[in-house]
């Protein structure tokens, strides 16, 4: 469950990850957590179809009869009360839409919220948004113009993908991953005399 993951042990953790990334660098980090970046409502439709077809084919072929109106009703009713239920199911949400798909809408929630957090509001151009979406169990990382100057596009996208592979086991172990990435950052944008935290470090979570 997405409580789990950003748990009290998570939320500590994370604040550390944060800590020891800006402590050695100018990056200046946010973290936005999000329970789906999307609906995927498809998914919500392909079951439900399957359910009523499925009614269907369980009424016309049982030796049990079933009156006209039961047939003619019944398999809808249950493939919309089976659709619906796909809501509390998000694992075959994620199962039923391909990869690019989900990415393509963590990417832009990714870059949404880094406008709505005004994270492009640092005098360096050095903020770094990290958005975790949980339903995909994806990672996005969106970094202002100075910051992206020092990174290669490639290399941004190794740093997704690790954390992404971390997400099945745990804020925590995301947050850890994230940690171990302050070296790189002190590499791209070292800290300077002077430097003041300019973005709040708490965990910006929004409904969805």
């Amino acid at each position: 469950m997405s409580a789990k993951f950003l748990d009290e042990p998570a939320r500590v953790a994370f604040g550390r990850a944060v800590e020891a990334i800006e402590a050695t660098s100018a990056v200046e980090v946010v973290i936005s957590f999000r329970q789906r970046s999307s609906r995927y409502l498809h998914a919500n439709v392909i079951v439900g179809a399957l359910a009523a077809f499925a009614g269907l084919a369980t009424m016309l072929f049982s030796n049990a009869a079933f009156g006209l109106v039961a047939i003619l009703f019944d398999p809808f009713i249950l493939g919309i009360l089976v659709g619906v239920a796909i809501e509390l199911a998000p694992g075959i949400k994620r199962l039923l839409t391909p990869h690019r798909l989900r990415h393509f809408h963590v990417t832009r929630g990714a870059r949404s919220a880094f406008v709505e957090r005004g994270v492009h509001n640092t005098t360096g151009r050095s903020g770094l948004l990290v958005y975790l979406s949980w339903l995909e169990q994806d990672v996005a990382l969106v970094p202002d113009g100075g910051l992206a100057a020092s990174l290669d596009a490639t290399e941004l996208t190794s740093m997704e993908d690790q954390l992404t592979a971390a997400m099945g086991a745990g804020g925590e172990a995301v947050a850890k991953v994230l940690a171990g990435l302050a070296t790189r950052f002190h590499q791209a944008m070292p800290r300077a005399e002077g430097d003041v935290n300019e973005l709040p470090d708490a965990i910006d979570e929004a409904s969805s």
